[in-house]
């Protein structure tokens, strides 16, 4: 064949190529419909709702920082949502806060959420993974696979939990570590020979201030525990123009990321003891209230710079919020995730894992956080203002356009570094 008709012939298949994968692209695009915004934005509140709900009972102990990533557990949960059916799916939409939403309509907003984060601040990173994990002999429902493959990007791995469980430890423990950048070295310990399958989500946030602290402004300064001790930290300082609220109960301000659409928003009690009160007011009216009574005003803020570890069991406090049936080992209805579901092959979830890590620095912040879900065989088988954070603090980490709960916590004292368990 002569030299120019191979070039033809080369241009014609690249042509071809082109089109094929362009088709391909549209019909990826096609394949999840846009959502109605109005369910999207309501996904994204009962989210926020639930976070806020979570936080409020894990947040007791006042030796102990408390930080979660409500977006992360919720994705995880909305996997797991998509295999429960009867009274189990019941009680997990009232703790989740869906309401009578349908599962498409869930999905639908989640993967909406999803890509719009991803790409909401080119000047600020957000990084969400799932991946589904099953026992290699358990026969997983295709559907219930698809869903979570197309609505939540979720990678699907078939592992022998029973006759290579370490080994099947060591590469959940790789994915999770590597999708929250090594800020998460591992999510399970051990797997009992019974888990048939495992849902992990990681979330990992990189933003550096849009106002960024001078590292010659930070010094120590006393933080004053709900004791009534008192902890010598390295406080960064500026003064500039941020959002800010003050009522008599607290001061409030919204310290940008990047070109802003992602923030931490800080709550400071105006009494030093006083975050247990502002706790139980902490929920999604009040929330939404809050976020829409800040103004600019010229602010001299001092903020105390932290590193902290957190790591949970959540099956007790899911319980304590609702979902009941999920955690039985002889009741729980998952009868949607194997192919075909028979006494033999029924799931429950045996154990929710959450574990989160976060740095605050003159620079910006980093965060990460990652949740799994273990399914075993059922048992039967203006005017300058001053703001002093010096005493326990809420803080919460969103985007501006979804209001999307990324992390939300209260630190107690800055100087406790926690560590993953």
């Amino acid at each position: 064949m002569p030299g120019y008709i191979r070039k033809l012939a080369g241009a014609a298949l690249l042509l071809a190529s082109i089109a094929i994968f362009s088709d391909l692209a549209k019909w990826a695009r096609a394949e999840v419909p846009a959502p109605n915004p109005a369910v999207t934005r309501r996904v994204a509140s009962a989210t926020d709702d639930f976070g806020f709900r979570l936080l409020k009972v894990l947040a007791k102990d006042p030796k102990q920082n408390t930080i979660i990533s409500p977006l992360g557990i919720a994705m995880a949960l909305a996997m797991a949502y998509n295999g429960a059916a009867g009274a189990t799916k019941k009680e997990m939409a009232k703790t989740l806060g869906l309401g009578s939403l349908s599962d498409d309509d869930i999905n639908r907003a989640n993967h909406s959420l999803m890509l719009a984060l991803a790409k909401a601040d080119p000047a600020a990173q957000l990084e969400i993974a799932n991946a589904l994990w099953v026992q290699k002999d358990f026969p997983i429902n295709p559907d219930f696979r698809k869903v979570c493959q197309s609505f939540y990007d979720a990678s699907a791995a078939n592992l022998d939990f029973i006759r290579d469980p370490k080994g099947a430890v060591a590469e959940i423990n790789f994915w999770v570590d590597k999708n929250t950048h090594h800020r998460i070295p591992a999510i399970v310990a051990e797997i009992d020979p019974a888990t048939r399958l495992i849902l992990t989500d990681a979330v990992h946030f990189k933003g550096a201030w849009s106002s960024k602290f001078e590292g010659r402004d930070t010094r120590p300064r006393p933080f004053h525990l709900l004791s009534g001790d008192s902890r010598n930290t390295a406080m960064m300082e500026q003064t500039s123009d941020f959002l800010y609220l003050e009522n008599k109960d607290f001061q409030a301000i919204r310290l940008p990321y990047g070109n802003e659409r992602y923030a931490m928003y800080v709550f400071l009690p105006r009494k030093p003891g006083g975050l247990p009160d502002f706790l139980r007011s902490l929920d999604q009216k009040h929330w939404k209230q809050w976020t829409g009574r800040f103004a600019s005003r010229t602010t001299n803020i001092i903020l105390p710079k932290f590193e902290t570890a957190y790591s949970e069991q959540l099956n007790d406090v899911l319980n304590e919020m609702g979902m009941k049936l999920a955690f039985d080992s002889s009741r729980a209805d998952f009868s949607r995730i194997p192919l075909n579901p028979t006494p033999g092959n029924a799931l429950y979830i045996s154990r929710v894992k959450h574990k989160t890590w976060i740095k605050v620095d003159e620079e910006g912040t980093e965060a990460g956080a990652a949740t799994s879900l273990e399914f075993e065989l059922l048992a039967r088988i203006g005017t300058s203002n001053v703001m002093i954070v010096d005493h326990p603090f809420f803080f919460a980490i969103t985007e501006k356009q979804s209001g999307a709960l990324l992390f939300a916590g209260v630190v107690m004292d800055p100087t406790l570094t926690g560590g993953a368990q």
